[in-house]
C-alpha cells in the first residue's frame, strides 16, 4: 500500500510540476480543467447521486463553463473570488465546531452542500489558473502555494505518528491530531523562510510573506476537514478510487481548495498582487 501510494505521488508530481514549469498557460488551464472534471464527479457522488451518467453530465457542464469563462476572468473577478472564498472558509471553520454526524441528510441539505462545495471548488480552480497568467514568476508562485500544502501534509504525517496524542476533530477525522497540525506548521516555517530567502518573497517582505503563508497553511487544514465531513455523511472512506493509494481527486486537492483563495486574499492585502 505504501509503495503504491509513493508511486502514485511521484507520477502525479511529475505531471503537475512538469506541466506548470515546462508547458504554457493553456496546458496549465487544461490540467486544472481535468482536475475540476473529476473533482466534480466525486462531489456529485458524495452529495447528490451515485448515478454515473448524472455525475459526468454535471462535471462536463461545469468544466466546459470553466474553459469558456477562463479568458474573461481578470484581476477584479479574482479579487472578489479571493475575499468571497476567504469569508466562506471562515464560515466553514465556525460550522465545524458545531458539526454532528447525521448520515441521513435530506436532499435539500445535500443539494445545498453540493452548491456550496461547488462554489468553493470553482473559486479555487479559477484562482489557481489565474496565478501563472498574472504574475511574472507565476509558475513558481503556483508551485510554492502547492508546496505549502504538501509540506504541511508531510509534517503532519510524521509528527502525528510520533507525537500525536490529542485529537484535532475526533467527530470529523479521528486520524488528525493537534500535534500533527503543529508539526506541519513548524516544518512549513522552515520551508517558507527558505523560499523567501532565495526568492525574495516575489516582492513581499518577510513578515507579511510569512504571515500569509502560515494562515494559508492553517486554512488548508479546514479544507481537509470539510471534505472529511462530506465523506462521513456519504459513508465512504475516499472520494473515489481513481488514484491508487490516494483515493480520489478531491482527496488530493481538498486542502488546496481552501488554501488558494486565502493565499490570494493575503497577497491582495499585503500588496503582492
Amino acid at each position: 500500500m505504501l509503495l503504491q501510494r509513493i508511486v502514485t505521488a511521484v507520477l502525479l508530481a511529475i505531471v503537475v510540476i512538469g506541466t506548470i514549469l515546462f508547458l504554457d498557460q493553456r496546458a496549465v488551464a487544461l490540467l486544472f480543467a481535468v482536475a475540476l472534471f473529476f473533482a466534480m464527479t466525486e462531489l456529485v457522488a458524495l452529495t447528490l447521486s451515485r448515478n454515473r451518467l448524472l455525475q459526468w453530465l454535471i462535471a462536463s457542464a461545469v468544466t466546459a463553463l470553466f474553459l469558456w469563462t477562463l479568458p474573461l476572468v481578470g484581476i477584479r473577478v479574482i479579487w472578489y473570488h479571493a475575499y468571497t472564498g476567504l469569508l466562506a472558509w471562515v464560515l466553514v471553520l465556525l460550522l465545524l465546531r458545531g458539526y454532528r454526524h447525521n448520515g441521513h441528510l435530506p436532499l435539500a441539505v445535500r443539494a445545498a452542500l453540493f452548491l456550496f462545495a461547488s462554489a468553493l471548488l470553482w473559486i479555487a480552480v479559477q484562482g489557481l489558473s489565474f496565478i501563472p497568467r498574472h504574475f511574472a514568476d507565476g509558475q513558481w508562485l503556483l508551485l510554492y502555494l502547492m508546496t505549502l500544502v504538501w509540506v504541511a501534509d508531510i509534517g503532519a504525517y510524521f509528527s502525528g505518528r510520533a507525537f500525536g496524542r490529542h485529537k484535532l476533530a475526533p467527530t470529523i477525522s479521528p486520524g488528525k491530531s493537534i500535534e500533527g497540525v503543529i508539526g506541519g506548521l513548524l516544518l512549513n516555517l522552515l520551508w517558507i523562510s527558505g523560499v523567501w530567502y532565495y526568492s525574495g518573497g516575489w516582492g513581499v517582505g518577510y513578515l507579511p510573506f510569512l504571515l500569509v503563508s502560515l494562515v494559508t497553511v492553517a486554512f488548508s487544514v479546514i479544507g481537509d476537514l470539510f471534505e472529511s465531513i462530506l465523506k462521513r455523511e456519504a459513508g465512504v472512506k475516499d472520494s473515489s478510487h481513481l488514484l491508487p493509494g490516494h483515493g480520489g481527486v478531491l482527496d488530493r486537492i481538498d486542502s488546496l481548495i481552501a488554501a488558494t483563495p486565502v493565499f490570494l486574499a493575503g497577497l491582495f492585502l499585503v500588496g503582492g498582487v
